[in-house]
């Protein structure tokens, strides 16, 4: 019988609610948030909080010729503060031509060189298949 005792207690005690223990994380309130979608697949979300992360994204959906085909795009921002506190913020569009960031920090494409161009439009031949790259 005591061992009975003793183990409803230790039971009784692991299910104890465990929100005694101080997180060490504050906690993060949501200032305002929208989640918007039409019956075509088309949407649009946001969302702050109060930590200075901020969501933006719109989805279009384009529904090709056959069923099951088609396409969608989704273009927006998401903005946050670093450990070090400095802000960042990612413009982004990803649709049939892969996940495109843009952001300050972010390395930019180089400009295209003058002798490159001249050397695609005398030879084609040799692009052939490198569309995606150009693009």
């Amino acid at each position: 019988m005591k061992l009975f005792v003793l183990l409803s207690m230790v039971a009784l005690a692991a299910a104890a609610p465990q929100d005694l223990v101080e997180s060490k994380e504050p906690e993060i309130r949501i200032l305002n948030q929208y989640y918007n979608q039409d019956g075509k697949g088309n949407y649009e979300y946001g969302y702050e909080q109060d930590n200075g992360q901020k969501v933006e994204e719109v989805g279009r959906s384009y529904p090709g010729d056959e069923p099951e085909t088609g396409s969608i795009s989704k273009e927006g921002s998401f903005e946050f503060f670093a450990p070090n506190q400095q802000k960042y913020r990612v413009d982004y569009l990803a649709d049939e031509g892969g996940f495109q960031p843009e952001g300050e920090h972010l390395p930019r494409k180089p400009d295209q060189i003058p002798e490159y161009a001249a050397l695609r439009q005398a030879h084609p031949e040799l692009f052939v298949g490198a569309f995606w790259l150009n693009n």
